[in-house]
């Protein structure tokens, strides 16, 4: 695991927003509108994901990626119990924590959805996707209105943050399909892959096909269902962290819309925003904010 040098608290943090401003492609966008101490709280969970996620994709071997993920898990308890053990991101990590009063588990819930990326290729129905969805997407979601602050008087606040993360993370594999198959990962439900006749060697192959396109437009469909969730969170967040949530929602949104106006055709070109039009939509929704205050 990555290990720092002098190892203060400070460090911990600026180590965490370097790797949230080198990795976050869509994410940091949004972040930047929050005042400080909030913006270093998401940066400590994004590293902290950022890093889960590469101590299992950059393992071939999964017993090594299990072995890892075991070792990531056994460290962050440990931070949070007061030794972070000389890690960079650790300490800012079992801060937030603190802080904002996380519960543990959606940081085990996370790690766990990195094994399943070390063991798992295949996923039969949509309820074992959502499942994974959930695992790597929703529970960074929860964390991350803690950090936002939210008024949940209805006591749905935490349920709309996972389904606004399912709605992030099929975003994700939508365009991911090709870079996925190259490395052998079928994400989408197989009993989807079957009832839309696609099979499985042509979505390893990226053959485009109607039929491939046709299972596109459905998983963007159900896909667009999660993004409600984001509207009805939204104005229960407090402060600055609603127009960072509105900056991620519009962000991820419009990835969906492109696939869509480029009629379902996720293998020619992976989808994606250029830094000009995420600043536009991050922009926006910054100065809407200011404008309302």
């Amino acid at each position: 695991m990555a290990k720092a040098g002098a190892g203060s608290l400070e460090a911990s943090y600026a180590r965490c927003i370097e790797v949230t401003r080198e990795r976050a492609k869509n994410f940091h966008f949004a972040f930047q509108v929050l005042p400080e101490e909030r913006y270093r709280g998401i940066c400590a969970l994004y590293a902290f994901a950022r890093l889960a996620d590469d101590y299992s994709d950059e393992e071939t071997d999964p017993e090594r990626a299990l072995a890892n993920a075991r070792r990531w898990r056994e460290d962050f308890d440990r931070a949070l119990a007061g030794d972070p053990g000389g890690d960079e991101v650790l300490p800012a990590v079992a801060d937030t924590v603190r802080r904002y009063k996380i519960a543990p588990i959606y940081f085990h819930e996370l790690i766990a959805g990195t094994e399943m990326d070390a063991t798992i290729k295949r996923y039969a129905t949509w309820p074992e996707t959502y499942r994974y969805c959930y695992r790597v997407a929703s529970v960074i979601g929860i964390m991350t209105i803690h950090v936002f602050g939210f008024r949940d008087e209805t006591g749905r606040a935490l349920k709309l943050a996972e389904e606004t993360g399912i709605a992030f993370q099929m975003t994700n594999i939508l365009r991911d399909i090709k870079e996925d198959a190259g490395r052998d990962r079928i994400y989408l439900p197989q009993d989807d892959l079957a009832r839309h006749g696609v099979g499985e060697a042509d979505l390893l192959a990226a053959k485009d096909t109607p039929a491939f396109r046709a299972l596109v437009k459905f998983e963007a469909e159900r896909t667009k269902d999660y993004y409600r969730a984001a509207e009805e969170l939204t104005p229960m967040i407090e402060g600055a962290g609603r127009p960072a949530l509105e900056a991620l929602v519009k962000i991820y949104r419009r990835l969906l819309e492109e696939i869509e106006r480029r009629d379902y055709d996720v293998l020619s070109k992976r989808v994606s925003l250029s830094k000009a039009e995420k600043l536009r939509l991050a922009g926006g929704v910054a100065l809407k904010s200011l404008l309302k205050s």
